[in-house]
Formats: structure tokens, sequence, C-alpha cells
């Protein structure tokens, strides 16, 4: 009877022993491992009442892992077969709770954190998880039909690549502050659209319309013009047109206001009389606050206003619409010619040309101040390098022509004064060009062509600057005429 009971003792131990050894295999998931199961009789395995599984299959899962932990024991006993019994179960132990410390662990390659044998790919977890969720066959067509789309839509792209790729480079130019040649690129992309005859969107017709805006009412002419063109009366009313629109509404808006300006203009024999006249035809009208206040500026100017009053009006301009840039520093600079600071000038000039470093009156205005300072190489560089920008800009054509005068070149002056005079396109630069043209003719000995220059003048009802003939007489100076005073033709 004792030795029956010093038996069962010790298969109750070792029954113990085994329970700690299965805890400290390898993985984390519990384990169970009832070690009483009698093999001759007792089939009916308690089941879990959250799995549902069949008794059989649960009964089938638990022997291929009794035969794990066989397998798991043997490997322990052959590698170690001195070893005492609770040696193994503390080794099992001590390694589990070493587990990812070392510094050449190998993870699992699907989670990528669990330890793994060096022999194994994937973890426990990860194992049970594909068995749950094994990989669908036709999930495989997945990638592969993702890969055709992304050539297709690479062989489509490589058609219209060029057309995005100079999109980019005409909005690098615009960010750069060259907004003339951002244009020219955009021309040239308008170009290659109307041939390929390809749908691109209006995206980039908006950015032609957002630099043409920059570039203020001196563009607006244009920028009507490209509106009408690319925006027809269905598409303009699109709902993600409403930017086209209010450009559209603005230039109108423009337009209608020069028509309030010239009837209080007519009405009135003063400045304080215009004011009063336009604003009373104001009332109750929605205008844009910065032409109104230009169209102001522009009244004390040709009705001789005093230039505080003139630069007041700028300065609301710069306050109600401080991105009009292309407006309010070019009058700013002009404002301080008339004022004689040049410096000022200069200061104008170089704030204008961070916005749009092709702007002509950048160099206009730099050229005339260098000029008025007796710098001649200076201003003679501002008008080269203006005129690379665009060479048939009147302005600035006078200028060169100017300087070349003070610097005795008159052959070269009469060539770009000729220059000035055909591009000139305002009856201001009109006039202007045709006094400095004649003078040109006159000192080069041209008669035919002084008489044409009259003739033409004469016929518009016109005459020439009272300079032309002082200078002609001896009466006045070239340079006393071009550096002193305002240092220009005077008018009546």
């Amino acid at each position: 009877m004792a030795e029956k009971k010093t038996k069962k003792k010790i298969e109750n131990e070792t029954a113990k022993e085994m329970e700690e050894l299965v805890k400290e295999l390898p993985g984390d998931e519990e384990v169970i491992l009832d070690l009483n199961v009698n093999p001759e009789g007792d089939d009916k395995i308690p089941l879990d009442p959250e799995t549902g599984l069949d008794p059989k299959k649960l009964e089938s899962e638990l022997n291929d892992l009794k035969d794990l932990v066989q397998g798991e024991i043997d490997k322990m006993m052959e590698e170690n077969p001195d070893s005492d019994w609770k040696e193994i179960v503390k080794e099992a132990k001590e390694g589990k709770a070493n587990r990812g410390k070392g510094k050449d662990a190998k993870l699992c390659e699907c989670c990528g954190e669990n330890e793994v044998e060096d022999d194994e790919i994937y973890c426990p977890e990860c194992l049970e998880t594909m068995r749950h969720y094994p990989f669908v066959w036709w999930k495989i067509l997945i990638p592969i039909l993702a890969i055709a789309l992304v050539i297709l839509s690479f062989s489509y792209f490589a058609i219209s690549f060029p057309v995005y790729q100079e999109t980019v480079s005409a909005n690098k130019l615009a960010k750069a502050g060259k907004l003339n040649s951002a244009l020219a690129a955009y021309d040239k992309i308008n170009a290659e659209i109307k041939v390929t005859d390809e749908n691109f969107g209006n995206r980039y017709l908006k950015y032609q319309i957002a630099i043409n805006d920059s570039l203020g009412i001196d563009a607006y002419e244009n920028l009507n013009d490209f509106i009408d063109k690319h925006f027809t009366g269905s598409d303009l009313k699109k709902f993600y047109n409403k930017s086209v629109r209010e450009e559209k509404a603005k230039i109108e808006s423009y337009q209608k206001l020069y028509d309030v300006f010239s009837d209080a203009y007519g009405a009135s024999k003063n400045y304080a009389e215009f004011i009063e006249e336009f604003d009373n035809r104001l009332k109750d009208k929605d205008f844009d606050k910065a032409q109104v206040y230009y169209y102001k500026y522009y009244a004390a100017n040709i009705l001789g206003e005093d230039i505080s009053v003139m630069r007041e009006n700028v300065e609301k301009i710069r306050e109600v619409d401080p991105n009009a840039k292309s407006l309010y520093l070019p009058l700013l600079a002009e404002i301080s010619l008339n004022d004689q600071k040049y410096d000022d000038m200069l200061k104008y000039a170089n704030e204008l040309s961070k916005f749009n470093s092709e702007s002509p009156y950048v160099y206009l205005y730099r050229a005339i101040a260098y000029r008025l300072q007796g710098d001649l190489d200076n201003a003679n560089k501002a008008c080269d390098t203006g005129l690379k920008i665009d060479s048939t800009n009147t302005l600035l054509n006078y200028q060169k022509a100017v300087v070349c005068l003070l610097k005795d070149k008159q052959s070269e002056a009469y060539s770009y004064a000729c220059t000035a005079y055909e591009k000139a396109d305002t009856a201001n630069s009109y006039l202007a060009a045709a006094s400095l043209y004649s003078l040109c003719a006159q000192l080069e000995g041209k008669t035919e062509v002084n008489e044409a220059i009259i003739e033409e003048v004469s016929q518009y009802g016109y005459g020439f600057a009272n300079e032309v003939q002082q200078v002609i007489d001896g009466e006045l100076t070239i340079k006393d005429l071009f550096t002193k005073g305002k240092g220009d033709f005077t008018w009546g």
C-alpha cells in the first residue's frame, strides 16, 4: 500500500512538472493539457463554451499540442542527457524570460515583433492567423491589376506630360517675379494645346488670368479678350468658374468707372468740384476702391493739384489693396520724380522689381533717377537691361535715346527715338516721342524725316514741345534740358 502511494505521489509530481514545463515553452498562448486523460475510456472532452468546437476536432488539436510538448521535451533531453528534470524546467523558464533580449534574435517576418527559432520564419501567433485567414487566390490579381493601371496611366500621361511640365515651368517663372516670361511660356502652351486639340481642363487658363490680374489695369484689355476667347457664355456661368466671372466683373467695373470719372471731370472746374461730383455719382454703387482712388489721383494730376494730394490718394490705393503693387508702386515713383526725390524713386523701383522684375517701370524709373543724379552709366545700364526684356517698349527706347544724346551719340539716339515714336501707344508717350524724334532728326540733318513727323503730328492737331526749337536755335543745351528741373520736355 505504501508502495502504491509512493508511485502515485511521483506521478503527481511529474504531472505538475510537466504542466510547469508547458508554461515555459515558446509562445504566449495558454496551452491546455490534461495529463490525466484515460486513453482507454473517457473520450468526453469538456468544451469551451466560447469556441463551440467539435469534440473530435478539439481532441485532435490537443493531441497535436501534446506531440508538440513531447517533441520539445525530447529535444531538451537530447541536448542535456545528464541534466536533472528540474534543471531543464528552470532553463526553459529562463530562456523564455530572456526572449528578444539577444542582439541577434531572429524576428517573425510577418509581424516583425515576436522572436522565432533559427529554422522558423513565422511566429505561432502569425501562423494561427494565417490558418484562420488563408490567402484568397483571386487577391493575386489586385497587384497585377494595379500595375496594369499604372502602366496605362503612364502611357496616357506620357502624351500629356510636356504640357504639364511646361505649365510647372511657367508657374515657376511667375513665382520668381518674371510675369512677362510666364505669360510668354503660357502662350506656347496655348498653341500646343490648340494643335493637339486635347482637353487639359481650365486650371492652366486660370493661372494666366491670375498673372494678368497681377499686372494691373495695363493688362485689362488683353485679359478681357483672353476671357472672352477661352470662356464662352455657358462656360462662364458654371460654378467652378466663379473666379473668372469675378475677374470679368472687375474689368467691366473699371470700364464703367471710367465713364463716371469722365462725367465728373467734365462737370468740374477744379479738383474740389471734381471730388464732389465724383463721390455723388458713386453713391449706392459698388466699385473697386483701389480703382476709385486711382481716378482721384489721376484727376489731381491733370488738374494741377498739390503733390501731397496725389500721394495721399496713392497711399489709399496701397491701404485698400496691398496686392495692387503694379498700380501704386509706379505711381509713387512718379510722384517722387515730380518731387525730385530720386532716392525714393530707386526705392520704389526696387520694390516693384521684387514683385515683377520684368516690369518696364522698374528700368524706366531707375534710368530717370540715375540720369537726374548725373550717373549716366547706371542710367544706360538700366535702359539696356529693360530693353533686353522688351526691345519695343516706347518708354525705354525714349530714355535710351535721351541717354545717348547726353553721351553725344546722336546717331544712336536717332535710332532709339524712331522706335519710341513708332511704338507709342498713348497720347502722352506719342507727343513726347514725336518731339524727341523731331529733335534727333534735325540734329542728324534728316530734313525729310522731320517734315514727315511734323505733318503727321499736325494731322492730330498737336505740335512739338517748345524745347525742341530752343535746342535747335542754341537757346537751350541738351544737358540743361535733360538733367535739370524735371529733366524732360514741358507742355503748356
